[in-house]
């Protein structure tokens, strides 16, 4: 079965495939190829040609730019995910006030995002919109797990990723909450093309048992929403 996934999904959707392959009735011989990354690149790449049996963006609005919609079936919500800042883990910041104090005292400071091509992107330039702040950022990756990693690896002073992004680098980064935080929804499309397994595993993502890993790894679920 080819996933086609988000970045942002690159640590748990090994976890989700493997409690499928457990738990469904007839899925034990399932192999899974998945392909991770940004998601205007999944989209492109299948506008291209290429054919996945499932697709996970990191929102909707990716899903828009497919040539071909009507060849995939949309399975409703995975989860949603909320942007947060993301600081190296020796930083003095702890609140997104003290991070706009050093952008302000220091104009060199040193900021991350993703491309407003991708869904990390639009979300920054949401939350940027509604706070009517202007950033001159040092990079503006293709995907989130690289403004993550140059967070990590201390090339940039902060940088606006996904929550489950800061929960995956552990005690690499801090994790920054950010006033009223923009989060996205994760559409889950089945080819019309694909097997049954793929149809019975997009419905399967949206049960407890796949949601529960979804929580354990930072998303928030359907349940958990009013």
């Amino acid at each position: 079965m080819s996933v086609f996934a988000a970045a942002s999904l690159t640590d748990v959707l090994p976890q989700l495939e493997d409690a499928f392959t457990r738990s469904h009735p007839g899925a034990e011989s399932v192999e899974f190829t998945e392909n991770l990354a940004g998601s205007q690149t999944l989209v492109q790449h299948i506008n291209e040609g290429a054919q996945p049996d499932v697709l996970i963006t990191a929102d909707a609005a990716s899903i828009q730019a497919l040539d071909t919609p009507d060849a995939f079936v949309n399975q409703g919500i995975l989860a949603t995910n909320e942007l947060v800042l993301a600081v190296p883990s020796d930083s003095d910041v702890t609140t997104s006030g003290e991070f706009l104090q050093l952008l302000s005292a220091n104009p060199d400071t040193r900021v991350a995002t993703c491309a407003p091509s991708v869904p990390c992107g639009r979300a920054t330039e949401t939350f940027l919109e509604a706070q009517s702040l202007n950033l001159t950022t040092v990079s503006e990756e293709a995907e989130v797990r690289s403004v993550l990693s140059k967070v990590i690896a201390g090339e940039v002073d902060g940088g606006f990723v996904y929550a489950t992004d800061a929960q995956s680098a552990g005690d690499s980064v801090k994790s920054v909450q950010l006033p009223d935080a923009p989060s996205n929804e994760y559409p889950i499309l089945t080819s019309t093309d694909a097997a049954t397994e793929a149809q019975d595993f997009g419905t399967w993502l949206r049960g407890e048992q796949a949601q529960e890993i979804l929580r354990d790894a930072g998303f928030e679920t359907t349940s958990q929403r009013p």
